[in-house]
């Protein structure tokens, strides 16, 4: 019963911690829509501040929501206009001064707060900030990229599950640097990464990424993936993917995925391979279901299965389309408790702040291949 209760406080923590800093400018909020005087009397200056912070006998409980509501939207507002300022400033400081034209600046701040139990493991918890900048007047394709949590290095399982936290990486290994992006040849699609990881001594790093789509039959669509990656404190690290998408509704509200791939990374010396089978079902605009069975081994020990599992996550957009609530209850079988099952359950919570970047943490599409793509651009 501990341990759940430190769950649950652990995992509420942050949006309470959010709520906190909303409320400090409430009475500066409510003063300025109700025309508070400028110089009000010291005797009435707590009460006046009072009657509009905190619900009173006259207020019903749901203009009391409604007002916390005003602070919350405020202060996430507020956040999102200070994301934007800041990839504008940096986006027209290295652009020329005649070069000024009105882009739509798309750079987000994501804070992600993740809690992790299970029977015969311990309570995780893992707090992350992540930051994308985007610069739409740099040209030539190239794009400046700042990735606080990078996960190059994290075990290909965690990467396929959609659990990678950069835990390779340690905290403050914040790299940063340019990307010439999307760019195509013939069916294939292209990602150039060269940069350094802030911190010192610098790191160089640079990463390269092939794509290719194809369409088999109408409900049949096939992705190859190669990346390629090379950091100079870790050295050189390659991941292999192949994923099939079968759409088992017209509109494709639900999905059938099986992904099978594979990764080498030097600093390891040994192959960790994954077979993976996913079912995306989008039952409401709000909410979404995914459930996930695989396997996976690795080329380092006698024993080559390293895992066995089987899991079911809810995803939630809780409000708006910024704050979203994740639950995934899961069943292993690990090679680190002798294949042993091992039940737990992982909560996430994850909020966004984007000015303009339109944000959708639900949204699983079967992807197209590139011709289909410049034509619907067309």
């Amino acid at each position: 019963m501990n341990t759940f209760n430190n769950i649950i406080l652990s995992f509420l923590f942050l949006p309470l911690c959010f709520c906190y800093t909303a409320t400090i400018d409430a009475a500066t909020i409510t003063q300025q829509d109700a025309g508070t005087p400028k110089h009000p009397k010291k005797s009435d200056g707590v009460t006046h501040t009072l009657s509009h912070t905190l619900p009173t006998a006259n207020n019903n409980t749901y203009s009391g929501s409604q007002t916390i509501q005003q602070w919350v939207d405020h202060s996430q507002q507020s956040i999102c206009d200070s994301v934007h300022d800041i990839g504008k400033y940096i986006d027209h400081s290295l652009t020329k001064e005649d070069d000024r034209a009105k882009l739509t600046n798309r750079s987000y701040l994501r804070i992600r707060h993740r809690s992790v139990y299970s029977h015969r493991g311990k309570l995780e918890n893992d707090f992350k900030v992540y930051f994308k900048l985007d610069l739409p007047h740099v040209k030539r394709d190239w794009k400046l990229i700042l990735d606080s949590e990078p996960s190059d290095y994290d075990s290909l399982e965690s990467k396929q599950r959609g659990i990678a936290s950069g835990s390779k990486t340690q905290t403050g290994d914040t790299i940063g640097g340019f990307r010439l992006q999307d760019a195509q040849f013939g069916n294939w699609t292209s990602d150039f990464d060269i940069g350094i990881k802030i911190k010192l001594p610098l790191d160089p790093f640079t990463k390269a990424r092939l794509s290719r789509v194809d369409s088999i039959s109408q409900n049949w669509t096939t992705q190859f993936d190669q990346e390629v990656f090379y950091y100079h404190s870790k050295g050189l690290g390659t991941l292999t993917q192949m994923s099939g998408f079968y759409a088992l509704t017209p509109n494709q509200k639900n999905i059938f995925r099986a992904t099978t791939s594979a990764q080498y990374l030097q600093q390891d010396n040994k192959w960790e391979l994954v077979q993976q089978f996913n079912i995306y079902q989008r039952v409401a605009d709000k909410d979404l279901f995914e459930y996930s069975i695989g396997i996976s081994a690795d080329t380092d020990e006698i024993k080559e299965v390293t895992n066995y599992w089987i899991s079911a996550e809810w995803k939630r957009r809780v409000y708006k389309n910024w704050l979203y609530l994740a639950a995934r209850p899961q069943l292993e079988f690990p090679r680190d408790y002798n294949y042993h099952a091992n039940l737990g359950i992982m909560l996430e919570l994850e909020i966004f702040f984007s000015k303009n970047r339109k944000i959708d943490e639900l949204g699983r599409y079967i992807p197209k291949p590139v011709k289909q793509r410049t034509q619907t651009h067309q």
